[in-house]
């Protein structure tokens, strides 16, 4: 194996919009062990998942406690079992690593920032 060197060195902090990947990212990650335990036959207390009577999945992504818009007017994935709620969470979290939510991670801080400037005063 060749090593490919370069020239540039960490940043002192990771912009906005990193932090805001990284933070969902990790609550991504955390979903994704909540649906393998529920596919074992246990049931997380923080799981986002939920079944509807007719026994569809529906997967909100949240940032925080709040679930954002998916695209315009949807806030949930709808998955026929929990191997497909899986593979959802594994897409969604490649696209949020390549910044497709950045916009709506924006907008979801700014909500939760506001609601915090409200209590202060």
């Amino acid at each position: 194996m060749e090593l490919k060197f370069a020239s540039t060195t960490r940043p002192d902090k990771a912009s906005a919009n990193v932090q805001r990947r990284h933070k969902l990212v990790r609550s991504i990650d955390q979903q994704i062990s909540y649906v393998r335990q529920m596919i074992e036959g246990a049931q997380p207390r923080a799981a986002w998942v939920w079944m509807d009577e007719a026994g569809t999945y529906f997967l909100p992504i949240k940032y925080g406690r709040q679930p954002i818009e998916l695209k315009k007017g949807m806030f949930s994935i709808q998955c026929a079992d929990l191997d497909i709620v899986e593979a959802a969470l594994c897409t969604v979290r490649g696209m949020v690593l390549k910044g497709d939510f950045d916009d709506q991670l924006t907008k979801a801080a700014a909500d939760i920032r506001q609601k915090f400037v409200k209590a202060a005063k």
